[in-house]
């Protein structure tokens, strides 16, 4: 409050002649004030709601009512209005006391000498907390501001990738580079956090927060307390002594009606540089606004360094251009046009896949392991309307049978052990696109009935959750085993099965479509030799006699790892019969007994695991194939040097 405005001080006082010994002294001592003395709790709350003071004076003790009761009420009523204390002796444990307990001084009535001085004091230190406390308002709405600012930057980039996360996520190598993304731009919206400076007239600093401290490459502790001017060039120290010069004119003069009596922000003129603690200067964007104070004025420069908003601009198009590419990866790796075959079984297939891709029809996509299945299924949302939107895959196979619910729809907050935070599923990372179940014969029954209700209904609840959840999904399922065996087995819902069963693409395999091989191979050969740099033209007529004669248990991909082994075998322009990886039976017999029993075993083992898809236990995994134990295999393989993840698809 300004010197001339009339002081309204509170008193609890039961002795009028004590009370009028306190007026005199605070006139005595130059105060303009108006009193109002109070007896009894009833009068002292009212005065607190209606008299409005700017300091109470309370005496500790009364007949009815004791000043430490009067001190608790009006903190609860009056929390910033100081409170002192004005008594005779009580002792000096008790006077501290009352200063534990949130009064401001303590006076005693014989020496009313230090009544004006800690008047003064109190109301000091009032002033200045409710000073600091509409700081920290403007701070925060400072704050908001620039995380708005920040979120829209960046609310575009999110949500390309947020497009991309669920399909990078079936590539590991494209996994990472987007992982190594989103890391970045995480960095860039923390760097672009802005430095906020709190000055008074002179040009002194009272605050100068984290990001200033980057900005400017000085501490806190080193710039509060000294000139602004050490930090800014002549035009921008100019700038900023007129604003405040013009705002302390348009604060004397009560009938102004500029920007600078109202307050409002000044920004700063482009081209406008600040100077580091080093001493070079940099480019910024800056805002300067007053913030109003009961006794003094201070303002708020906010300010950003240009060079890294444009570094960060920079980074940004690395990231359109690193999704551009990416996108072009997964086009690449799973097209349409990639699915090679002029075979009558392959054209029966591509005629499915055109008749039924375009329509929301669930497709049951049937073959062996290793024919193909999640090419068709790329092929049958790439060619939908849905084909902009998301492709999710769940490989049913490879979830347990603990997490496969909570994987498939989601789960809230401490739905079980482990359950940190609330987690979507996949149908809604899916909703408006199309979600691949990929060996969906593997699924537990509890789990079937559930996921029937969602392709009959398209709702469902999270694990842990009530609430009900809407979601608009294209289904595509695929399986390498004889659901209708599985259904007569009682191990397969016969209503799941109808209602996935409206459209079934069976793929057949390679053996049953050899004519197809040639074509296979030369484009396996051209696109792993173009992947490793080697000039490799194609195959020979012995390599591709061998590739014809061979049964193919492992079909397209197993014939796509044996070219791909083959051409970082060769050292020559042709693969040859010797680079495979497969003999003709009458060269195996020959050859066996050269072999060690180790070579024996652990090729014995890589064909069980690419027959397998890398899968190691379970009823369709290698360790049953080679009637072993899990365990066991594991074992053997660690001692071999075999590793499954390189059979995964």
């Amino acid at each position: 409050m300004s010197a001339d405005d009339v002081l309204h001080i509170l008193m609890l006082e039961d002795v009028a002649t004590d009370a009028e010994l306190v007026r005199r002294e605070l006139e005595r001592e130059g105060f303009s004030f108006e009193a109002r003395r109070v007896t009894t709790e009833a009068d002292f709350a009212e005065a607190l709601d209606a008299f409005s003071p700017d300091i109470i004076l309370v005496d500790y003790s009364l007949p009815t009512f004791d000043g430490m009761s009067a001190l608790e009420l009006a903190q609860a009523e009056r929390p910033h209005v100081p409170v002192v204390f004005v008594s005779g002796a009580i002792g000096e444990e008790r006077a501290i006391e009352t200063l534990k307990q949130g009064a401001t001084d303590y006076v005693l009535k014989d020496k009313l000498s230090r009544l004006g001085p800690a008047v003064r004091r109190a109301l000091r230190e009032a002033e200045e907390r409710r000073a600091r406390r509409e700081a920290e308002a403007a701070l925060r709405r400072a704050h908001d501001e620039l995380e708005q600012k920040v979120a829209a930057r960046t609310a575009e980039l999110r949500e390309a990738n947020e497009t991309l996360k669920e399909e990078v996520a079936e590539r590991k190598r494209a996994e990472r580079a987007l992982r190594k993304s989103r890391a970045r731009l995480t960095r860039i919206i923390d760097s672009a956090i802005d430095g906020i400076i709190s000055i008074d007239p002179s040009l002194e600093i009272h605050l100068f927060n984290a990001a200033a401290e980057d900005i400017f490459q000085c501490s806190a502790q080193e710039a509060e307390c000294t000139s602004l001017d050490a930090f800014l060039t002549e035009p921008f120290e100019a700038l900023v002594r007129r604003h405040i010069e013009a705002h302390q004119a348009a604060q004397d003069d009560d009938t102004a009606e500029s920007p600078e009596a109202e307050g409002r922000y000044l920004s700063a003129p482009e081209g406008l540089e600040a100077r580091r603690a080093d001493g070079t200067t940099f480019p910024v964007e800056a805002t300067l606004c007053p913030v109003q104070l009961p006794t003094e004025d201070r303002y708020l420069i906010i300010l950003r360094d240009v060079d890294e908003l444009k570094q960060a601009e920079e980074e940004v198009a690395q990231l359109e251009s690193e999704r551009s590419y990416l996108q072009e990866e997964l086009k690449s790796e799973y097209n349409f046009d990639e699915i090679v075959g002029t075979s009558p079984p392959m054209q029966e297939v591509f005629d499915a896949i055109d008749q039924v891709a375009d329509t929301e029809t669930t497709v049951l996509i049937t073959g062996e392991t290793g024919t193909g299945k999640e090419l068709v299924a790329r092929a049958l949302h790439d060619r939908s309307a849905r084909a902009n939107q998301v492709l999710v895959k769940v490989n049913c196979a490879a979830l347990s049978t603990d997490l496969i619910e909570s994987e498939l729809f989601g789960h809230e907050k401490g739905a079980y052990t482990g359950a940190t935070e609330q987690r979507e599923g996949r149908f809604e990372l899916a909703d408006g696109g199309t979600l691949f179940l990929d060996e969906i014969g593997e699924l537990p029954l509890d789990t079937q009935a559930k996921l029937l209700r969602v392709l009959q209904h398209q709702e469902f609840e999270r694990v842990g959750g009530s609430a009900t959840i809407t979601v608009d999904t294209r289904i595509l399922a695929a399986t390498n085993r004889d659901l209708e065996a599985a259904v007569d087995a009682g191990q397969f819902r016969s209503d799941l099965y109808y209602r996935l069963n409206i459209f079934p693409i069976d793929l057949p395999p390679l053996r049953e479509r050899t004519g197809d091989i040639p074509l296979l191979a030369e484009h396996f050969c051209e696109m792993y030799a173009s992947r490793t740099g080697k000039p490799i033209e194609g195959l020979s007529t012995d390599a591709m006699a061998v590739l014809r004669r061979y049964n193919w248990p492992g079909n397209v991909r197993e014939l796509a790892n044996i070219i791909e082994r083959a051409v970082i075998l060769t050292r020559d322009r042709h693969i040859r019969a010797e680079h495979l990886s497969i003999r003709d039976a009458a060269e195996e017999g020959r050859a066996a007994s050269f072999e060690t029993l180790e070579a024996v075993q652990r090729r014995h083992i890589e064909r069980a695991l690419e027959r397998t898809d890398g899968v190691v236990g379970g009823d369709d995994g290698a360790a049953q194939l080679l009637g072993l134990k899990r365990t066991t295999l594991l074992s053997r393989m660690e001692r071999l040097g075999v590793e499954p993840s390189e059979y995964r698809a």
